[in-house]
């Protein structure tokens, strides 16, 4: 099929006004690649037909939602057709009684929120940049935040599915009652395969009445062993925190000023957030955690609450690379690393040297209940070549380490540049047996090509 001859048919599914060519086009480029064409579908069957178009004709083709999490992936194979889901953004159904929401793949996190909030309900997925994150976007990059700890994943609330297969299929999965779990392991399929399966165009959660308390209590320490062994009572305990996170001294110095919480520097953060119905239940826990973080070296701490407990959160989730977090974009990366909860503080320790070693500015912030570690790296006053080289050196390190104790390291965020000199997925297990799935599935390579682990 010529060229003129698909974006003829795209625009008359979706209309001519929704969809853009040329320069237009070039807002949507991955990792430097300008797609030729980018489509607005607002439906499901638009996108639907859609798909079957670029089948047909046999495009290459990116799903994008806010574009947040485009940085994610290996350079793509080839980038043909762009297609956005911003107009796929309406809540679909909110059975509130049965604290269950169907919501399309386009619709920013933060308006589903809202539009839950409306009976006193949320969804409690926290990802970086919830503002601008997508529900398709974070599905299908399995995106969290600190709420993992008590709530988590996405795959943990997620109860039924709606997606377009590159073919413009449209299958479905799972069921919209929460004791019926039907489907359910084709729902997971889906999460984190950064769009190589299909598109999400419709995703059924469960969901959450509000809690009415939720404090944090914050505490100094001056050694990554006096926050470990804080870490280590805390989850050996019968506390129940939603959240419990370890900042380095150069997060916790940032957050803290961003958040406007008076702060010594030259101290690692250890933060933990307790919810509850009843404040004198949430109080209880805080003075726990308090003690026990007093008692393994803690200098004192400070008690969050209202708009400083939530200001402090969205900065911790938020954090971008960079003195002020406003470095370049080919002179920063972002890494995400899985270890063992009790190798939580190693992994900041192997990050910290090497990014010295290399002289590169580094952030570290774990979620320290589930062994989640980022790193977040820069170099504003060093050359691309020379920023390459360091971080190459410090991915290898830190990626040894977490693959020693049977863990991961990945790679968020990078300029293609990196992406160029190393693998940013690592080594995977069980690559065979997605390769046979995506070939299963998209045995044309149409969606998201050369982009997800393999170069599938």
């Amino acid at each position: 099929m010529a060229h003129t001859e698909w974006i003829h048919a795209l625009e008359k599914v979706v209309g001519a006004d929704h969809v853009i060519s040329g320069s237009e086009a070039g807002t949507f480029a991955v990792d430097g690649k300008v797609p030729q064409a980018v489509v607005f579908p607002s439906t499901v069957e638009e996108t639907s037909s859609v798909m079957a178009i670029a089948s047909e004709a046999a495009l290459k083709t990116i799903p994008w939602g806010a574009g947040s999490q485009m940085a994610l992936g290996a350079i793509p194979a080839r980038v043909d057709l762009v297609v956005a889901l911003k107009h796929l953004n309406h809540l679909v159904d909110h059975e509130w009684g049965d604290m269950t929401a169907t919501v399309q793949g386009g619709m920013r996190l933060e308006d589903f929120q809202q539009a839950l909030g409306q009976h006193q309900q949320y969804l409690p997925l926290d990802p970086p940049f919830a503002d601008q994150a997508t529900v398709g976007g974070l599905l299908a990059t399995n995106a969290s935040g600190p709420r993992r700890l008590f709530y988590g994943t996405a795959r943990d609330l997620l109860i039924a599915i709606t997606v377009v297969h590159a073919d413009g299929t449209v299958t479905k999965g799972g069921a919209k009652v929460v004791k019926n779990v039907t489907g359910y392991d084709m729902n997971k399929l889906y999460i984190g395969s950064l769009g190589t399966l299909g598109i999400i165009a419709e995703a059924t959660f469960r969901v959450y009445s509000r809690i009415a308390w939720e404090k944090t209590w914050l505490a100094p320490f001056l050694t990554l062993d006096h926050a470990e062994e804080a870490i280590a009572q805390i989850m050996d305990s019968s506390l129940v925190p939603n959240a419990l996170e370890l900042l380095d001294k150069a997060a916790a110095r940032r957050v803290t000023n961003r958040a406007s919480i008076g702060w010594t520097d030259g101290q690692y953060a250890l933060a933990a957030s307790v919810e509850s119905v009843a404040e004198e239940a949430v109080d209880t826990q805080i003075e726990e955690i308090g003690r026990i973080s007093r008692k393994v070296g803690s200098p004192g701490g400070n008690l969050l609450h209202d708009e400083p407990h939530h200001t402090f959160w969205r900065e911790v989730r938020d954090i971008t690379p960079g003195t002020n977090g406003t470095a370049p974009r080919h002179l920063r990366a972002v890494l995400k690393g899985g270890v063992l909860i009790s190798k939580v503080a190693d992994a900041f320790r192997v990050g910290e040297e090497e990014a010295k070693a290399q002289g590169l500015d580094i952030c570290i912030v774990a979620e320290a209940g589930s062994g989640i570690v980022r790193y977040y790296v820069s170099a504003e006053d060093r050359s691309l070549q020379q920023f390459v080289e360091g971080t190459v050196s410090t991915v290898e390190r830190i990626r040894s380490t977490c693959e020693a104790q049977e863990g991961s390291l990945i790679i968020l965020e990078a300029d293609a540049a990196l992406k160029t000199r190393i693998d940013v997925w690592g080594p995977v297990k069980g690559l065979k047996l997605m390769q046979g799935i995506k070939e299963r599935f998209d045995p044309r390579q149409t969606l998201n090509p050369g982009r997800f682990v393999g170069g599938i």
